[in-house]
């Protein structure tokens, strides 16, 4: 048996430690034999509808992905950064997509949920919930994590903790000492003097640093599959699309059997793939992770019009991606039953 992770101490494993544990935190049964459907979207910064909002070329597949999850019953549960509410305020947003809160809010308040994270944390404050968010959507508060203490026919598998991934970082719990007023003295120069910042997701290398640390912590952690969003790259079971792509490669010339012509196109294939998403994603400190303890969400502003996601549908957990245009169908990238996953992390 493999030594157990030694738990790190880092801010952003304290955070994490402390949303884990926390009394606060909304717990959920789910055993994977019982019928469950919920959808994970994370980090649409819908804006103003202008040049900066990144989420309007993804509205069309972000539309036809909650029309598809509300008319098969699914729970919404948004995991945070909602709103761009670094940029402009809540009526803002209100006024450039009224439709589509209202698109959000037919899943009605049992089939409803939100998590704050770091670019819409006005809604960590109740009385800020209370009077911009409810009277447009079913929510009553808004909570930083999600706890699903999963089970079997009764025997417990272990934990699937759902949280935004900003905790740690510097604007997030690490400034909540500061006053709010001082915050929005930054956000103001922010947009005043577009001043910007190097984030985990802007910065491949601060991606792949924040990666490595919300996987070290749930690594360490008994059971736990940890999901989030924050960086807007998707990951499953703890790898990249690159290091599932390389992997892939890695296990084809090893194969044997050159000649195999299925096998030099697939390698093809591969090497364009891989050519291509290193270009276009520069990795950077992703080191190997073994253990299928880290999942992202990915994001719904992606610069082509598609957007990912995760659905965890009768104990099964997938990755999946609703193209640009909203006419196409849903790809499943990645899907794994809980019971395989927990098995694995034993």
């Amino acid at each position: 048996m493999p030594p157990t992770p030694t738990p790190p101490d880092t801010a952003i494993a304290r955070d994490l430690t402390r949303v884990l544990r926390d009394a606060a935190t909304p717990r959920r049964a789910l055993d994977v034999g019982t019928p469950h459907r919920f959808a994970i979207l994370s980090d649409q910064h819908k804006g103003a509808r202008d040049k900066a909002d990144a989420f309007r070329q993804c509205e069309p597949a972000y539309q036809a992905a909650l029309e598809h999850y509300r008319d098969r019953g699914f729970v919404l549960v948004l995991l945070g950064d909602v709103e761009e509410l670094w940029e402009q305020g809540f009526a803002d947003v209100a006024r450039q997509y009224r439709a589509m809160l209202e698109l959000e809010g037919s899943f009605g308040p049992d089939r409803y949920v939100r998590i704050f994270g770091n670019h819409d944390d006005d809604w960590m404050v109740p009385a800020r919930v209370k009077r911009q968010l409810a009277p447009l959507l079913p929510v009553t508060d808004v909570q930083e994590g999600l706890r699903f203490d999963v089970t079997d026919d009764g025997v417990a598998l272990g934990t699937v903790l759902l949280v935004h991934g900003h905790q740690g970082t510097l604007f997030s719990q690490r400034w909540r000492a500061l006053s709010r007023l001082a915050l929005r003295a930054w956000r103001q120069l922010q947009r005043t003097f577009g001043f910007q910042i190097r984030t985990p997701s802007t910065d491949p290398c601060l991606r792949g640093e924040h990666d490595r640390a919300m996987y070290d912590w749930a690594a360490a952690e008994p059971r736990l599959i940890l999901i989030a969003g924050h960086t807007h790259r998707p990951v499953w079971s703890s790898r990249t699309h690159l290091q599932k792509l390389e992997a892939e490669r890695t296990a084809l010339l090893g194969s044997g059997d050159a000649a195999g012509p299925d096998r030099a196109r697939r390698l093809a294939e591969l090497e364009e793939a891989i050519t291509r998403r290193r270009a276009e994603h520069p990795p950077c400190n992703d080191s190997p992770k073994t253990l299928p303890a880290y999942f992202n969400t990915g994001c719904c502003i992606f610069d082509d019009g598609d957007i990912t996601g995760m659905e965890l549908e009768d104990g099964v957990l997938r990755l999946v991606k609703w193209p640009a245009g909203g006419t196409d169908p849903r790809i499943v990238f990645e899907e794994e039953h809980l019971r395989s996953l927990f098995a694995r992390l034993a």
